[in-house]
C-alpha cells in the first residue's frame, strides 16, 4: 500500500515529466502541429557546375555534411563526377547544371542541365541513392525530353518527376512539361499540344490536389543572346492545364506603362518562379514579376491576377532585375524568397492578399555577415560581402532557396547563370539559416561552409567550392 510520502513523490515525478515534454514541444505560432521543427541529421546533394578554366573539368554532386552534431558539419566529404558516355550523348561538361530533386520512393536523385541542348547533349540524369546516402549517389542514365532548356522538378508519384523543359531546341517557343520516369528511364510530354500553344516558356509551377497544375511563362531564351538588354523578351502570362495536359486557361498580366514601375530591362514582366499555397481553398499561388519585383496572387478561380505587394520596397523601392525562387511551408502559413539576387526574406502569408514581411536578410549589409571572409572565383583575392557587392553592383547572385519539410534550417545559393546578357555568376557559394522557434525570425549559420577554407595551418586542406572552381545551383537534403 501507497503511503502518503510515496503518492507524493509519484505526483511529482508526473509533473516534472509534463513540464519537460511541454518545453520540448515547439513552438508552431500557427504551423501545422504535426509538424516537427527541428535540426536533423543529414547530408546534402548539391548539383554543381566547374569552371573550365579546370583541366578535364565535369559537372559535380558534391556531399555536404549536414549533421550539426559531426565534426565535418558543412564540410564537402564527397564528390561523384557525371559519368562521360559519348556513344549515349552524355557529356560531363557544359550542361549547365539546374535544378535537381528526390524521388518520393527515396530511391533517385534527378538533376537537369539548362544548357545541354547546345551540346546535343542529353539533358537530365538519373542517379541512384544508396542506403547510406553518405556514400554519394550512383549514376544510373541520362534522358532526353521533349523541348529543351530542363528546369524545374517536382516529384509526383513514387520515381516519377515533372519539369518544366522553358524552350525548344532552338531556345525559343514553346517549351513543354514532361513526365520523367527515373525507374525506366523515359520521357514524355505531359501535355496535350503542346506545340500549338503560342509564347510558352515554362519555369516555376505548382501543382493542385486535384493534379492540374498552374505554370509561369519566363523568358524567350534566345532574347539572351541578343547585343543589347532592350531585346530581352519576357512573358506577361501563367497557364492553367487540367490533369489530363490540356490547356484550360491562359492568364494574361498586364505590363505596367509607367517606366518608375518596372526595371527598364528587356519588356514584358518575366515570371521565373510560381508555387502554390497548400490547403488554399481557392486553389491560389504566388508568382513574382522579375521586371515589376511586384507578388501577384491569382488562381484558377480568380477572374484576374491580384498585385498584393510591391518587393522592392525592401531596396527603397529601387527597381532591379531578380532572379527569386520562393519555398513555401507546408502549412501555407510562411513563405521564404530571394529577391533582387542579394536578399533573403521571411514572409507571413497567412492571409495572403495581405502578407507581411517579417525578417529581411540582405547580404550585402547584414551585420551579422559583415566581417565574414569570403574569396572571389577564379583569383586570390579575399574580401567580404560588402565589399564583393561594392564592386559587383550589388549582386551577389542569390537565387535558389532550398527548406526540406520540417527543418528549421534552409539553404541559399548564390550563383544564378552564366548564358549570353545573363552573366550572374555572384559568389558561387551555398549559405545555411536557421529558423527561430516560432518562425518569424532567422540568422544565419557561420558553421556551415562548404565554400571557402582560410586554414593555412592544415597540410589536409578539405575540398570546397572555392577550390573546386565550382558554381553550385541547386540541392536537395537527405536525412540519415
Amino acid at each position: 500500500m501507497l503511503t502518503g510520502l510515496d503518492v507524493f513523490t509519484i505526483r511529482l515525478v508526473i509533473a516534472i515529466s509534463l513540464i519537460e515534454a511541454l518545453i520540448a514541444l515547439p513552438h508552431n505560432c500557427g504551423t501545422n502541429n504535426s509538424t516537427v521543427w527541428r535540426s536533423y541529421p543529414s547530408v546534402l546533394y548539391v548539383w554543381s557546375g566547374q569552371d573550365s578554366s579546370v583541366k578535364n573539368a565535369k559537372d559535380f554532386i558534391a556531399v555536404i555534411d549536414f549533421d550539426e552534431q559531426s565534426l565535418t558539419y558543412g564540410s564537402i566529404i564527397r564528390v561523384v563526377p557525371l559519368v562521360s558516355d559519348p556513344r549515349n550523348r552524355i557529356g560531363q561538361a557544359n550542361n549547365e547544371p539546374h535544378h535537381s530533386s528526390i524521388s518520393l520512393d527515396g530511391k533517385y536523385y534527378i538533376t537537369g542541365g539548362l544548357l545541354s541542348f547546345l551540346s546535343k547533349q542529353k539533358e537530365i540524369f538519373v542517379w541512384k541513392i544508396p542506403r547510406n546516402p553518405k556514400h554519394g549517389p550512383q549514376f544510373l542514365c541520362g534522358i532526353d525530353a521533349p523541348g529543351a532548356c530542363t528546369d524545374e522538378f517536382q516529384p509526383i508519384h513514387k520515381s516519377q518527376f515533372l519539369v518544366t523543359m522553358m524552350c525548344n531546341e532552338q531556345a525559343g517557343s514553346p517549351g513543354d512539361i514532361a513526365v520523367i520516369d527515373a525507374d525506366r528511364c523515359t520521357a514524355r510530354s505531359l501535355l496535350k499540344n503542346a506545340s500549338r500553344i503560342q509564347n510558352f516558356n515554362p519555369h516555376g509551377y505548382g501543382r493542385l490536389n486535384n493534379g492540374s497544375i498552374l505554370v509561369a511563362d519566363y523568358v524567350l531564351p534566345i532574347t539572351l543572346t541578343s547585343n543589347t538588354t532592350s531585346k530581352i523578351v519576357f512573358r506577361n502570362t501563367c497557364r492553367h492545364f487540367y490533369p489530363d495536359g490540356s490547356l484550360k486557361r491562359t492568364i494574361h498580366f498586364d505590363f505596367p506603362s509607367d517606366p518608375r514601375k518596372r526595371t527598364g530591362l528587356g519588356t514584358g514582366i518575366g515570371f521565373m518562379e510560381l508555387k502554390t499555397i497548400p490547403h488554399d481553398k481557392y486553389a491560389r499561388g504566388f508568382a513574382c514579376g522579375t521586371n515589376t519585383n511586384t507578388l501577384y496572387l491569382f488562381g484558377p478561380g480568380m477572374p484576374r491576377p491580384l498585385a498584393v505587394y510591391d518587393v522592392s520596397e525592401v531596396n527603397g523601392y529601387i527597381k532591379r532585375p531578380s532572379a527569386g525562387i520562393v519555398s513555401i511551408f507546408p502549412d501555407g502559413k510562411r513563405m521564404i524568397m530571394t529577391f533582387q539576387m542579394r536578399f533573403v526574406i521571411l514572409v507571413d502569408i497567412t492571409q495572403p492578399e495581405r502578407p507581411k514581411f517579417l525578417r529581411v536578410f540582405d547580404f550585402c549589409t547584414d551585420k551579422s555577415i559583415r566581417n565574414l571572409r569570403i574569396q572571389i572565383p577564379g583569383t586570390n583575392t579575399k574580401t567580404t560581402f560588402p565589399q564583393f557587392c561594392a564592386r559587383n553592383g550589388n549582386n551577389v547572385g542569390t537565387h535558389v532557396i532550398v527548406h526540406p519539410k520540417g527543418e528549421i534550417r534552409f539553404l541559399v545559393f548564390n550563383y544564378f547563370l552564366k548564358f549570353g546578357l545573363a552573366q550572374f555568376a555572384g559568389t558561387r557559394s551555398v549559405h545555411a539559416f536557421k529558423l527561430n522557434k516560432d518562425l518569424t525570425n532567422f540568422s544565419y549559420d557561420h558553421r556551415f561552409n562548404p565554400n571557402f577554407d582560410f586554414n593555412k595551418i592544415s597540410y589536409d586542406r578539405r575540398q570546397t567550392f572555392y577550390s573546386l572552381r565550382a558554381y553550385p545551383h541547386h540541392g536537395q537534403y537527405l536525412r540519415t
